[in-house]
């Protein structure tokens, strides 16, 4: 009677429970098993001889290029960090229990080959969060922490703002030497071809392109220094490269074309009459406005005398071409002007005052044709330098390989079944 009152849908739940449940036991009796009767030691590398090292798979997927901050020198990324190795205390038979293929666990219980990205920026060496490790019943330890990373990039501004950027992640293990533990980039397996993963992985549908710059490459290197010892954990490292090249429309649009525009202001004083007093006025003002581009400009790069930037290049070089314009100026209004109260003049030099009057135009007209072509030329010559500086067509000198992830093995178009 109560077996219908609670009806079929009620019994399938039940039913559901009570799996639930034995599943729930047989994960528990499973962790016993490795934990305790086998007596894991999360400490402990895990070999069978102490001479052997681990091998540790390492790949990093990148979801966001948050920011280069090109005046504290610091590459913001988002990341998930994918390391994979072998731990075969961890290992089970599936048929023992109940065919579980997969334990969750947080990493604190298991064995970690503590690599950190060496060249940080914020002396902060974790991951953002420590989500759990994946087991698999070989013992195969796979764990996908994510992070955000501020590693520190060397600037090169000499072409700024048609520059480019190599960024590194530098990756090394915090506690292991090259003797403990083995590096290694990723291998996977595609129709029983395996291949490296030698770049870093985006995956489109959840990386968020950034707005000031372009991925142009992205490699991947296993480096070890035959220089530094064995036992040293400088020895190897894994490098992620980040070769970028910056979008300069922002720059172009609110320096560059301001800047230009207000450059060629300067040659319209040699129009100006020299009755009208404002020849000083405005080139003065042209000076005024190229000082507060030199400004601006300098609060966004970094302190550095290493090189100039080229957008600085042409600031200095349209400041000193102003300069030259004033000292123009006043060398026509002293003509212009010449009176017997204001200089020492002859008889007949005070008769020839419109001979001066022309003098000061003559003048004006050769300064206009000497100032314009020069400062037009050095406009066209100095962003024709940043125009075509261009990344290198490979990530690194003297290496044919493109790192590119065209180059895993192509499926196989005619599969057996």
């Amino acid at each position: 009677m109560n077996c219908r009152l609670l009806g079929p849908g009620a019994l399938v739940l039940f039913a559901v429970l009570v799996t639930e449940c034995l599943a729930r036991n047989e994960e528990e009796r499973l962790i016993q098993h490795l934990f305790k009767e086998k007596a894991y030691n999360k400490d402990l590398r895990p070999v069978e001889k102490q001479g052997e090292a681990v091998v540790v798979y390492i790949a990093l997927t990148l979801s966001n290029l948050i920011s280069l901050k090109e005046v504290t020198e610091t590459l913001l990324t988002n990341v998930w960090m994918e390391h994979g190795w072998y731990d075969t205390r961890l290992s089970w038979n599936t048929t023992e229990f109940d065919d579980i293929d997969v334990l969750r666990l947080p990493p604190s219980m298991v064995w970690l080959p503590e690599i950190v990205l060496e060249n940080n920026n914020d002396a902060q060496f974790q991951v953002a969060y420590y989500c759990n490790v994946l087991i698999n019943p070989e013992g195969y330890v796979y764990w996908l922490p994510p992070a955000i990373f501020r590693s520190s990039c060397a600037i090169n501004v000499n072409y700024f703002p048609f520059d480019w950027q190599n960024c590194t992640l530098k990756f090394t293990s915090l506690t292991y030497n090259a003797k403990e533990i083995t590096m290694q980039l990723k291998e996977e397996l595609e129709d029983d071809k395996s291949y490296k993963v030698e770049w870093i992985i985006i995956d489109p549908a959840g990386f968020t392109e950034n707005g000031e710059w372009e991925i142009i490459h992205k490699p991947a290197r296993r480096n070890t220094y035959k220089n530094i010892p064995i036992e040293s954990n400088k020895h190897q490292d894994i490098t992620f490269y980040l070769i970028i090249k910056r979008k300069p429309l922002f720059y172009i649009v609110n320096i560059i074309i301001p800047s230009v525009l207000i450059s060629f202001m300067a040659t319209l004083v040699y129009y100006l009459p020299a009755d009208s007093g404002e020849k000083m006025t405005l080139s003065i003002s042209v000076l005024l406005a190229q000082s507060v581009f030199l400004l601006l400009i300098s609060q966004r790069l970094p302190e550095t005398s290493m090189a100039i930037p080229l957008i600085v290049k042409y600031l200095m070089f349209i400041m000193v071409l102003v300069t030259v314009v004033v000292l123009h100026c006043v060398v026509v209004l002293n003509l212009h002007f010449r009176s017997p109260s204001t200089h020492i003049m002859t008889e007949w030099t005070r008769e020839e005052k419109d001979n001066w009057i022309g003098i000061a135009r003559t003048v004006d007209r050769l300064c206009l044709f000497l100032v314009t072509p020069v400062m037009t030329a050095g406009t066209i010559v100095i962003f024709l330098m940043g125009i075509y500086n261009h990344p290198p067509p490979l990530p690194f000198e003297g290496d044919p390989y493109n790192y590119l992830e065209e180059n895993k093995p192509a499926p196989d178009p005619n599969p057996q079944i």
